[in-house]
């Protein structure tokens, strides 16, 4: 999809994310985890900075304080509110996009 003002991407309908689900979307040729809960979208980079592990394959946790993805490798696991590391063997956040619905689609941008 293409940038907007502002350095929005679209990247999909918000009917098109699947609840509950991990999906791999792509901002500035980057890879993208898009996560959804409910009404809430979560979206930091799926790419694990410990040896680049697709965190869209990860296990998510949106319950309790800590809303989070864990890497499917070696067990990293990141913050899907900040990107930013929650345990090693990872020791860099990965990018974290902020998130908005416009009518009806999901744009992201890298957050700064």
């Amino acid at each position: 999809m293409t940038a907007g003002s502002e350095g929005w991407e679209a990247v999909g309908a918000f009917d098109e994310v699947r609840d509950g689900r991990a999906t791999r979307v792509q901002v500035g040729g980057e890879p993208v985890l898009l996560y959804r809960s409910g009404e809430d979208l979560f979206a930091i980079g799926s790419r694990c900075t410990h040896q680049g592990a697709p965190l869209d394959r990860g296990v998510v946790r949106v319950a309790g304080s800590q809303r989070s993805v864990t890497c499917p490798a070696h067990g990293s696991m990141f913050s899907l509110d900040d990107g930013s590391v929650v345990r090693g063997p990872a020791s860099r956040p990965v990018p974290a996009y902020d998130v908005r619905v416009e009518a009806g689609l999901v744009q992201l941008r890298p957050r700064t």
